[in-house]
């Protein structure tokens, strides 16, 4: 089976010949830039700087980390993640080398940095983004801090964008159409349309909304709605015919349950959660891939009701979201895509052996009966070893077989 073959009999479930790597193939699978720079070298493969994808930090696959690692899927992202084509004729004069932390890495020449007299880096064009000294993650102003955006604008004021620019759908379709023509990767397109993450007042201003005013919180969820489904409609148009998957997120969880609680959760959110899916289906072929962290195993009912097709990034080391619990409720209806390695369940002391023996077992759990694609759990961070990510991939090519 080629990639592609193997990965659209997975999203149906159907059988296919081994599991699937989905590593790197949406923005919650991948690894941070230094992450893949340590792959590199344990892949012996040249030590080319990785290109800086998205805000999370993750590297771009490149075309020959896809073949070396064996991976199945590739990542269309958005233009509004990566300021940079990925790929297409002379996207290569679109970035620039760039030292952070010591390492050259490759950043979109639309992108400044700089570095204060202590060591602080700021991403300037990314609304002044702050790496403190000693830090390899950065901190966006207002974002980090639940309390500092406690404001709320109007429902009349809030109007998403209808339309996806021109520009950015032709990047698109050239990205897709270079990938389905000249190779048999499964492409998976990247976060593009308005999602329902709407939080008016910031993350903890939203949840009092929801409670304090339900019907408000709704006129924003509604808005979201019918952007996000008019931008769908263009989004197919463009590049539908080369994808088969499209990621969307929200991330639901903490690693004790759903944040705000279940029932809560199907008040506010389930019934625009049917209409997006239900929708959805009528407008494209893409799989739906939606990305929600955490314990949320009380709402993948209600999601599968709603007509999801692919939950990521399958935190296991969160309450409820044990592979054998997973498969055993959902399996057959729902298709896993993660759920290999999970760092918090991890030292960086922890042996090659360990890892391996771990990685392993979640993998023979998943497969059974098929509808899963191996990936780590969420885009794996800088302090996880070599040793750990050569475990990792050992423990699924040695465990990928559907025949075993």
């Amino acid at each position: 089976m080629t990639s592609r073959e193997r990965v659209r009999s997975v999203i149906n479930h159907r059988p296919a010949d081994r599991v699937p790597s989905g590593l790197g193939g949406c923005e919650t699978t991948g690894l941070h830039i230094i992450t893949y720079n340590k792959l590199q070298h344990a892949l012996g493969m040249p030590d080319i700087p990785p290109r800086l994808d998205t805000f999370m930090l993750n590297a771009v696959f490149e075309k020959e980390m896809l073949e070396t690692a064996e991976c199945d899927i590739v990542l269309i992202a958005s233009p509004r993640m990566c300021k940079s084509r990925l790929w297409g004729s002379g996207y290569e004069n679109e970035w620039k080398e760039q030292n952070i932390w010591n390492k050259t890495f490759r950043v979109s020449v639309k992108d400044q940095f700089t570095i204060k007299p202590d060591g602080t880096y700021v991403w300037e064009t990314a609304r002044g983004a702050v790496c403190p000294p000693g830090s390899v993650f950065f901190d966006w102003p207002g974002v980090s801090d639940p309390l500092a955006k406690f404001e709320y604008m109007s429902p009349v004021d809030y109007n998403p964008p209808m339309e996806l620019g021109q520009e950015m759908l032709r990047i698109l379709e050239e990205s897709a159409r270079i990938f389905y023509d000249e190779t048999g990767y499964c492409i998976c397109m990247g976060e593009t349309i308005t999602d329902l993450q709407i939080s008016p007042g910031g993350m903890l201003g939203g949840m009092v909304l929801m409670m304090e005013e339900p019907e408000v919180f709704r006129e924003f969820l509604q808005k979201s709605l019918e952007s996000g489904l008019s931008q769908l409609k263009m989004l197919d148009q463009a590049v539908g015919k080369y994808t088969d998957l499209l990621s969307i997120a929200h991330d639901f969880g903490d690693n004790k349950c759903v944040t705000i609680g279940a029932p809560l959760w199907r008040e506010i959110y389930k019934p625009f959660y049917k209409k997006l899916f239900t929708e959805w289906k009528k407008i494209t072929n893409m799989k739906i891939n939606l990305h929600t962290c955490g314990s949320v195993d009380s709402i993948l009912e209600d999601l599968i009701e709603c007509g999801l097709d692919i939950i990521n990034p399958v935190q296991i080391s969160a309450n409820g979201m044990d592979a054998a619990s997973l498969k055993k409720r959902f399996g057959g209806r729902l298709v896993f895509w993660g759920g290999g390695y999970d760092a918090q369940m991890f030292s960086p002391d922890d042996s090659y052996d360990h890892v391996y023996e771990v990685v392993a077992e979640q993998i023979n759990i998943f497969k059974q009966g098929g509808g899963y694609i191996f990936s780590g759990v969420h885009n794996l961070p800088p302090d996880v070893p070599e040793s750990h990510l050569l475990a990792m991939l050992n423990a699924w090519k040695d465990n990928r077989d559907m025949r075993q």
